[in-house]
This record gives structure tokens, C-alpha cells and sequence, in this order.
């Protein structure tokens, strides 16, 4: 079951090249075959299959460093047995009984540093093995999960401004990923339901303004560059449903597919119908 929090916790934090109209243009689209939309179905066993690849890859990373952490952590422990192990004799003076509370003080720091970073390791693993499982199940429910068709348009009008799929960030020379796309609207213009769903977050969202998230059962779509939402969270809204305005002359739009604990975004230009007038 998606959770409202979950998707915004995201949202907030991994909407790439998203931002609002820039005065000068900073990103490039990344040279592709010309209006070459890739299925989603394709779309997602791809991203499932990078993520389970990701996952192993630091598996074996933090493995690899867990079992070095853990001949360090018993070698020192040896290394401080030897040298703590010798009784100080009843007539020890002074300052070797303080060179040897000094020697028991660095091997018990050591022995406790040890034993953190060697649990932080474990912690590390255990959760990139839950994720591998998780991914293992979405991966085998991927190919029976129903996926958005025939989606309506967010609004009545309006040309699409920036596609779905890598950018250059030419700064930078780095590349980033945009997962949705922009649409130029008329200023204010009226933004709508894409289909029927339930309204699991609605207010601001980094970059984009205000927003909505809507829960449409095996995905959810998120409507971004608002003036304000009009729908309350928790309202049923029908395909079509008037949500609120643009808040200037662009609105956002994404699909995210309901696997993973944030979904797994795909080319909302793949679901939707024909372009808007």
C-alpha cells in the first residue's frame, strides 16, 4: 500500500531537472532517435533489472569490507589480550601502573571503534539483502502488474516543453535524468484529473511549486507547478475532475508505476492519449 509520506519524502528529494522555466536554458536533452518513446513495460524491466545489478554490485562492496572489518576487529583483539594479559607485579610503581591503565584504555577504544564500524557494515548489508528481496519480488510481479492506459492530459491545451529521459546539465557537462515532462499552458490555465484515483498529497513540492499526488491503484501520477491544489487529501477525484490552476504558464506531469517504495517512473508521452489542442 503506497503511503503519502513515503512519495513526497521522494518527490522532495529526487525530482531531477524539474525546476521552473530558467531564464536561459542549462540542460540539453541527450541525443536520442527523434519522438522515440520507449515502452513502459520496457521501460520498467530495465530499471529493475540496473536497480537488482546496483544492488548486487554493493552487496559484494560491503561484504568484501565487513569481512575485512571483522579479521581487523579480531586481530586487534588478540594484539590486546597479549599485551594486557601480563599481571603488574604487587610492587609495580606508579607510573607502570598508569602506563598500563594508559595500554587497557587504547584497546578498549579500539576494540569499540572496531565493533561500530563492523556493525555499521552489518547494518548496510542487511538492508541492501532487503532491497535485493524487494527487488526480487517486483521483478517477478512486474510482468502481471496492470499498467496506465489512455490517461488524459493534465490540460485542455498546451505543447510539451521538455520530454521525459536524460539531460545534459551543460555547466556541469553531468547527466541527469528528468522524469516527467513540462507542458507550456496558458497562464492560470485549468489543470485536471488524468483518471480516477484517490488524492494522497496535496501542497508543496521542491522545485515544482505546489502539488498533488494521486493514488490510481497500480500506479500514481503527480501534478506539479500549481497555484494551489483545490482537491483536499483523501478526496476521490474522476478522469477529467478540475484540480486546481497552473501557477504560471508551465505544469508538470509524472507516472510512477507501483513497485519499489517510490515507484518506478516511466514516459507519461507512452500512457497518454493524443497530444492536447
Amino acid at each position: 500500500m503506497w503511503r503519502a509520506s513515503a512519495i513526497v519524502v521522494l518527490l522532495f528529494g529526487a525530482i531531477a531537472l524539474a525546476d521552473d522555466e530558467p531564464k536561459a536554458r542549462y540542460d540539453v536533452p541527450v541525443k536520442r532517435a527523434k519522438d522515440v518513446i520507449v515502452a513502459p513495460r520496457e521501460m520498467i524491466d530495465t530499471q529493475l533489472a540496473a536497480e537488482g545489478e546496483s544492488i548486487d554490485k554493493a552487496r559484494a562492496i560491503v561484504a568484501d569490507k565487513l569481512k575485512v572489518a571483522d579479521a581487523t576487529r579480531a586481530s586487534r583483539l588478540r594484539a590486546a589480550y597479549r599485551l594486557l594479559h601480563p599481571a603488574l607485579a604487587d610492587d609495580a610503581t606508579p607510573e607502570e601502573r598508569m602506563n598500563a591503565a594508559r595500554r587497557h584504555a587504547a584497546a578498549k577504544l579500539l576494540a569499540e571503534r572496531d565493533t561500530v564500524e563492523r556493525n555499521l557494515l552489518a547494518d548496510e548489508l542487511a538492508h541492501l539483502e532487503a532491497a535485493k528481496a524487494r527487488t526480487q519480488v517486483d521483478i517477478a510481479k512486474s510482468p502481471t502488474i496492470e499498467l496506465p492506459v489512455d490517461l488524459a492530459w493534465p490540460v485542455w491545451r498546451g505543447k510539451i516543453a521538455r520530454r521525459f529521459g536524460a539531460y545534459e546539465h551543460v555547466p556541469s557537462k553531468a547527466t541527469l535524468s528528468r522524469r516527467g515532462i513540462d507542458l507550456d499552458v496558458d497562464d492560470r490555465a485549468p489543470v485536471v484529473a488524468p483518471a480516477d484515483g484517490t488524492v494522497q498529497y496535496a501542497g508543496p513540492i521542491r522545485g515544482l511549486d505546489n502539488g498533488l499526488v494521486i493514488d490510481h491503484g497500480g500506479y500514481f501520477t503527480v501534478i506539479g507547478k500549481l497555484a494551489d491544489p483545490a482537491i483536499p487529501v483523501g478526496t476521490q477525484v474522476h478522469r477529467g475532475d478540475r484540480l486546481g490552476r497552473a501557477a504560471r504558464r508551465r505544469v508538470y506531469f509524472e507516472v510512477r508505476i507501483a513497485l519499489g517504495p517510490g515507484g518506478i517512473p516511466i514516459d507519461p508521452e507512452a500512457v497518454l492519449v493524443k497530444k492536447p489542442r
